[in-house]
């Protein structure tokens, strides 16, 4: 028998992986930027960090 908490804990999985592609986007800007030598695309693509943050955070409830 399932713990009641399981459908809880599992519920949130859309939303991480949503938040980890788009971090990936963001990274891929980031590094399209930098070798463009974009300083203003580079800081925008700096949104990556917290949405990694978001997605670690979420994965650690989760887990927890």
């Amino acid at each position: 028998m399932k713990k009641p908490n399981d459908r809880r804990r599992f519920a949130g999985a859309a939303e991480v992986v949503d938040h980890a592609m788009r971090a990936n986007e963001y990274l891929k800007q980031m590094c399209a930027a930098c070798e463009a030598g974009d300083k203003a695309a580079a800081q925008r693509a700096c949104l990556a960090v917290s949405e990694l943050e978001t997605a670690r955070t979420r994965i650690r409830m989760t887990r927890g």
